[in-house]
């Protein structure tokens, strides 16, 4: 799947994803190595709902995707682990004047 940015909004959904510098910090870690909420959370100095609050506003623009996985131990429980999705983000004169078009 790609990242499309086919709107202000998708835009503006990406943007204000990248522009927090512990979003960044996340998406760098989830790079090297998928992971789950609380190893976000404990790797970072962070409290678990932030670090979901984070996670979800990356998974929204499309940046990252979770998928649960069954955990066996110590009981049978299901977790979500996040890994950054494959993309690739181009932002130039063409697609702002792409955009612009719509908004005349």
């Amino acid at each position: 799947m790609s990242l499309r940015v086919e709107s202000v909004e998708d835009l503006v959904r990406v943007g204000r994803a990248l522009s927090n510098p512990l979003r960044v910090r996340i998406l760098l870690m989830l790079a090297r190595n998928p992971t789950f909420i609380q190893d976000v959370a404990q790797s970072l100095h962070i409290p678990y709902a932030l670090a979901h609050m984070h996670l979800k506003i990356l998974e929204e623009a499309g940046l990252v995707e979770g998928s649960y996985v069954v955990e066996e131990r110590p009981k049978p429980h299901l977790r979500k682990v996040y890994r950054v999705r494959d993309f690739r983000l181009v932002i130039d004169r063409e697609l702002l004047e792409r955009l612009a078009e719509r908004y005349k």
